[in-house]
């Protein structure tokens, strides 16, 4: 499946407590938006999605929150998200950690830290990318696939 990328600005209000607020530029008062459910595939956490301007933001604001980040998405004559990009990540020893397909543009993992390879496949295409996942801050990894459907 694939969705046309679109940017949209979103406010940041800084609390003087130090948190922050964020809004869809509809003001302060838009309601909370729900995560897609966290799913487990042995030890690893993951959340998969990002269709729609609603789980789009809820993705990005959770990114902060999972040590390795994936985002997908395919060059046409316009940049589109795309979904149903079958993942496959695994260990330096080649042991895979975590085999799924997206439900959507993001998947957010929760990894021990260590080195991994992630195998990206969509269409019978397939990109690979080494992460380096650390406690201290999160890894990511964007695909890009060049072609047309």
């Amino acid at each position: 499946m694939a969705y046309p990328i679109r940017r949209r600005k979103y406010n940041v209000k800084p609390r003087s407590n130090g948190a922050v607020v964020w809004t869809l530029g509809r003001g302060p008062g838009a309601p909370l938006i729900p995560m897609p459910p966290i799913k487990s595939q042995g030890e690893v956490q993951y959340v998969t999605g990002g269709i729609g301007e609603a789980e789009y933001v809820s993705m990005r604001q959770a990114q902060c929150r999972f040590p390795l980040a994936l985002e997908f998405t395919r060059k046409a004559a316009h940049d589109t998200y795309i979904a149903d990009v079958e993942v496959n990540v695994t260990d330096r020893s080649g042991r895979s950690v975590l085999a799924v397909r997206s439900d959507g543009p993001y998947l957010l993992a929760k990894l021990p830290d260590g080195e991994y390879t992630v195998r990206a496949t969509y269409f019978g295409h397939t990109l690979e990318r080494t992460v380096k996942v650390a406690a201290a801050a999160s890894a990511r990894a964007v695909f890009v696939w060049d072609m047309k459907l």
